[in-house]
């Protein structure tokens, strides 16, 4: 696939559901009430907010996330990197998102099963047609 205009669509695609992702995971490190949502469904919550180790690995998500969008438009070149990592971490990204959409299918929540396996999945998609653009 050629860079332009799809790849950087596809990029800009996953970068904000990546970033709205990490938002998600900040509102649950600060003690939002949707911990029934995240996690597979698994974590005890008290009135929806997660315990305090669930909370944790949410906020150690956040830079993850983050870092994974900003690989995701390196690889498009939509911000500048000197990083010749790039081309394996948008892999790596990828199959971080794979192994997170089959999570998320599988979750007992309904609103983790089918929106968030849904970004993920549009996320891993994107992400693929980035990887496969240069």
């Amino acid at each position: 696939m050629e860079k332009g205009l799809p790849m950087e669509t596809a990029a800009l695609i996953a970068a904000i559901l990546l970033q709205m992702v990490a938002a998600f995971q900040v509102a649950l490190a600060y003690g939002a009430p949707w911990g029934e949502h995240a996690y597979g469904g698994r974590a005890k919550t008290v009135d929806g907010v997660l315990p305090p180790a669930y909370r944790a690995m949410s906020a150690v998500a956040v830079p993850i996330l983050l870092l994974a969008s900003w690989v995701v438009l390196a690889k498009a070149e939509l911000v500048a990197t000197g990083q010749g990592w790039i081309d394996v971490g948008v892999w790596v990204v990828f199959a971080y998102l794979v192994f997170n959409t089959l999570g998320n299918l599988a979750s007992s929540s309904r609103i983790e099963r089918y929106l968030m396996g849904s970004v993920t999945m549009v996320s891993a998609i994107a992400t693929l047609v980035v990887a496969l653009g240069s």
